[in-house]
Order: structure tokens, then C-alpha cells, then sequence
């Protein structure tokens, strides 16, 4: 049997213990011969347990490896291979360590040849039934005398798992989460009925009457404990997302803004959202905007084109605000926090991602069609409401807006890899920070407007938070454009009369528009 998908070749002049091939995430290492038997066995029992999901894993057999300066494990050619006498007795001493893993890890040992000379290949593929474990009596044997536990490869490391990896470990083979048991404490009494009755409105076309009961409501939502005979128990995601007070029964759920004061003699404020987490996004998403996000229409000189800058985007912030929420471990006992301040913005779970995701792959990467989360019912119920546009694209489309809008790169802190956060942090943008603090030559770059006063108009004036924010909405998609009636039906979604009577109001109430001649009947512009 030849390697499957790919040449020897292809794998040995990689000089790295984690490679990519034909779209396939594998890991591999290198021994010299099979008398390592303690080594390859707890390589095993680590590819068994798959700890970051790769597609397929490799041991090879006869292979020497070497490091140097900028990199470990680098494979040795030609190969010292393996004699083509000994290859049937290594094939069964590495086949007899099956006994000693439990429960079985499925493997292949194969032969192969390399330049005509042989080597063993050990293959290992994702598996199901774990977590594996390499039992108590490979310690005992004199041939392997190898300590019994779970094993896992983390990064360049085959070692045993942590007690915070071992729990990794089986609630990935159990497909374990939080958010989907049911909760310990909660009942059907600890939901609120205006939530459920909101959250269908907005997310399903059927009519709720008013007199369709809270039972019903939470059993078309699967709210409700299946095996409870009273059909009172609920589930954690029920409580997270329709309890009023879900940090009664989940400590800490909720979200909490730590602000530094922009020099003044109070060096720090706090400030927590409370209530079902949609509402907390929601909260929280617009105290932020309306506080601390601004922006600049300016003109360079010698230039008649205004353009607009912010300090931080309002896109990258909603939607690494829902990617936070979404892979929140909130059975940790800690809060999401997030840390405002004149120069970056920055958001903290107390949680690492799910595997396969790394860190790494959170900086480097803009779309996550593979990324498991905490909160899978979260997830979906964001998406119904519109929180969430598609699975997977969150993080690409705030980094997509921080290049649109000139700022520095978002990037994720990397920590000690025994470190359980994930800190993403969304730098302000350089040219807004100069000008505001006076380090830019003012005669390259007028002000034109600077928009916190032009949006505090609107929060002041006497319409509903509704319409507010639909204004609001109305301004930050559509910036210095020129645009009618049909560009505020596609963005709110109304119908034409309605559009009519929000550009009617922003004419003559607000007086934030004015009439643009030369391009068609009924052209507006926002007046900033």
C-alpha cells in the first residue's frame, strides 16, 4: 500500500511536524527505528485523541530527523529505512501495542520504499470512541515503560493531557455543550414571555397570538427538558437567551465594559449588561457606538472629494462583539469583558477556541467553515434574528472593514499556551488618532465634520429608539453617497411609504439631508 493522496516525496521535503496537503491538515513524526516503542506509543494514543481535529496523521518508521537553528524535526535524506529482512517483525511489534491502548485506536502499519529503500508508515485517521488512554500495564512491561494517561500533541509536544485538555477531550467524542443540557436550577417560571413572544416576531413568519401560553411558546423553541414528565426544566441556552436575569442561574452571564477615562482623575469605569444575552449584544453594541465610536469627513488638500474615517470601525466591533457571545464558555463562572480606551478597543473570553482553531489560525485566516463553538443554539437563534449574516465569515468581514477603513490590522493576543483566554483586540485608526490629538499638519488634512455631534442630534431628538436607530443605521451605511428612496428600503427593509417618511423626517424635522440637483428626482445627502 503507497501513501494515501500523496508521494513520499511530498511529505519528506516539508520541514515541518504540521503540514498542509491537498487541503488535508496532518501531523507527522519521525523514527528512527521500532525499538522507540514507548514514543510511538503515546504518538498513537496523541493521534488517536486527535486534539485539533487534523484530517490524517502519520508515524514514520526508518526516518531520522535532525534540528537546527529555525526549526526541530527536520527528516534526514536519504532515509535510513528499514532492512527488508526486519520488516514483518516491525510491523508486528508496533501492531502488538494495540493491546496497550484502550479503548482501541484504529491504525494502519504499511510498507512502503523510498529510492528503493524500505520504511514502515503508521497511519492514523480521525477516530470516534474516545478519549483514548494508554493503560496501566505499558508501564509495567520492561520493553515500553510507559506512564499511563491520556495523551495528546499540542503544537510540537507529545505529552499527557492537562486536566482542562482532558475535559477538552471528552466533550469533543461526546459532542458536549454546555449551553444544550439542561440547566440544574431553571424552570419554565425563569423565562420571560415578552422575550419569547419578541424573539418570534422578529423571527418567524407565523402569528403568535396573544394568547398562545409560555409552554408553547419554549416547546417550539425545543426550550424544554424532553425526558421532564412536567415539562418544566429547561435547558441552559433557554436561560441564556430568555431569562431576564440569567446571571441568577449562570454566575457571570452577562457582559461587562471596563472603560478608561481618557485622562481624566477617574482612571477606569465599569459598566455591566445584564438581561438575555441578545439583549446584552444589543446593549452593549449601542452604548458603545454612541459613546466612544466617531468619526472624521475630511478633505485632503488640494483635494474636492471628502472621505470618511472612523477611529473604530462599527462593523468590526458587532461582529466580533456576536463572535464573543457565540464562543463563550459560560460554564467558566467569568464574564465577557471589554476594555475601551482612546487607542484600541478590546474584547476577552476566559475561554480558548474550540479545536481545531488556534489562536494562530484566528490571526492568519478570514473564514472558519470548519470552527465548532461553545453555544451551538446561541449561534443558530443570532443568525434567525439577524446578528449573524452567515456561520464562519465574522471575523473576515471585521478584518475586511478595518482595511476599508485604513486602520491597523484586529489581531488576537497569543498567550502561554496554558493560558484559557481569547483577546482580540481592534486597534484605533492611526490617521483619526493624529488628527484628533493635534500630532497631524492641520493644512494637509481639513475637518470637515466631525460626526459625534451630528449622531447625538439624532439620539436627542423626540422619535423612538426604534427610529433612532434606523437613522443611525440610515447614516453609517450610507456615509457621503448619494441616495433615494429605494437605497432606504434596501437597508431597512420597509416598504416604500415608509422609506418616503423617513426621508421626509431627516428633510424637514431633523434637517439632516438636503437635496441633491443634477441627479434624478428625489437624490439626498446626508448634510455632515
Amino acid at each position: 500500500m503507497k501513501v494515501q493522496q500523496f508521494s513520499i516525496y511530498e511529505v519528506l521535503r516539508h520541514d515541518k511536524s504540521t503540514v498542509r496537503l491537498l487541503g488535508q491538515e496532518i501531523y507527522i513524526e519521525y523514527k528512527a527505528s521500532e525499538q522507540q516503542l514507548d514514543k510511538i506509543l503515546k504518538t498513537i494514543c496523541a493521534y488517536g485523541n486527535n486534539y485539533y481535529n487534523n484530517d490524517i496523521q502519520y508515524i514514520f518508521i526508518g526516518v531520522e530527523e535532525e534540528n537546527n537553528e529555525e526549526q526541530k524535526a527536520i527528516p534526514v535524506l536519504p532515509i535510513k529505512g528499514v532492512t527488508e529482512g526486519r520488516l514483518e517483525k516491525c510491523k508486528n511489534a508496533i501492531n502488538s501495542l494495540r493491546s496497550f491502548l484502550y479503548p482501541n485506536v484504529a491504525f494502519e502499519v504499511v510498507a512502503n520504499d523510498m529510492d528503493g529503500i524500505s520504511y514502515l508508515l503508521i497511519i492514523v485517521k480521525r477516530q470516534t470512541g474516545g478519549p483514548f488512554m494508554v493503560a496501566e500495564k505499558a508501564e509495567k512491561d520492561k520493553m515500553i515503560n510507559l506512564k499511563p494517561g491520556r495523551y495528546v500533541r499540542i503544537e510540537a509536544e507529545t505529552r499527557l493531557a492537562r486536566v482542562d485538555e482532558e475535559y477538552d477531550l471528552l466533550r469533543k467524542f461526546s459532542n458536549f455543550h454546555f449551553s444544550s443540557i439542561v440547566s440544574s436550577g431553571a424552570s419554565i417560571d425563569d423565562l420571560n414571555i415578552d422575550l419569547l413572544r419578541e424573539y418570534f416576531s422578529i423571527t418567524s413568519s407565523r402569528q403568535i397570538s396573544d394568547g398562545m401560553g409560555k409552554k408553547e411558546l419554549a416547546k417550539a423553541l425545543d426550550l424544554i427538558d424532553k425526558n421532564d414528565p412536567t415539562e418544566r426544566r429547561v435547558k441552559n441556552y433557554a436561560v441564556l437567551m430568555f431569562s431576564g436575569h440569567p446571571e441568577d442561574r449562570i454566575p457571570y452571564a452577562y457582559t461587562e465594559l471596563i472603560v478608561d477615562m481618557f485622562g481624566t482623575k477617574r482612571k477606569m469605569e465599569s459598566k455591566v449588561f445584564k438581561g438575555a444575552v441578545w439583549k446584552q449584544y444589543y446593549a452593549a453594541l449601542e452604548y458603545i457606538n454612541n459613546n466612544f465610536l466617531n468619526e472624521l469627513v475630511i478633505r485632503d488638500d488640494g483635494n474636492s472629494d471628502n472621505r470618511k474615517i472612523e477611529n473604530f470601525t462599527f462593523i468590526a466591533l458587532e461582529e466580533l462583539l456576536a463572535n464573543a457571545i457565540v464562543h463563550n464558555n459560560y460554564e467558566n463562572g467569568k464574564p465577557i469583558q471589554i476594555y475601551v480606551s482612546e487607542k484600541q478597543i478590546n474584547i476577552v473570553n476566559y475561554n480558548k477556541p474550540l479545536p481545531p482553531i488556534r489562536i494562530s489560525d484566528l490571526n492568519e485566516r478570514t473564514f472558519f467553515n470548519e470552527r465548532d463553538t461553545e453555544n451551538p443554539e446561541i449561534r443558530d437563534m443570532f443568525k434567525a434574528l439577524g446578528i449573524i449574516e452567515s456561520f464562519g465569515t465574522g471575523i473576515g468581514e471585521a478584518k475586511r472593514s478595518m482595511r476599508e477603513n485604513g486602520s491597523p490590522d484586529l489581531f488576537y493576543k497569543t498567550f502561554d499556551v496554558n493560558d484559557n483566554v481569547t483577546s482580540v483586540v481592534i486597534p484605533v485608526n492611526e490617521e483619526y488618532y493624529e488628527i484628533k490629538n493635534g500630532s497631524k499638519p492641520k493644512k494637509k488634512v481639513w475637518i470637515e465634520t466631525e460626526t459625534k455631534d451630528f449622531k447625538q442630534k439624532i439620539l436627542d431628538s423626540g422619535y423612538t429608539n426604534k427610529i433612532k436607530q434606523n437613522v443611525l443605521k440610515l447614516y453609517e451605511e450610507i456615509g457621503t453617497e448619494v441616495f433615494g428612496n429605494s437605497r432606504v428600503v434596501e437597508i431597512l427593509g420597509c416598504s416604500e411609504v415608509t422609506a418616503t417618511s423617513y426621508l421626509k423626517r431627516m428633510e424637514d424635522e431633523l434637517k439632516i439631508i438636503v437635496p441633491v440637483e443634477g441627479m434624478g428626482k428625489g437624490k439626498y445627502k446626508f448634510s455632515v
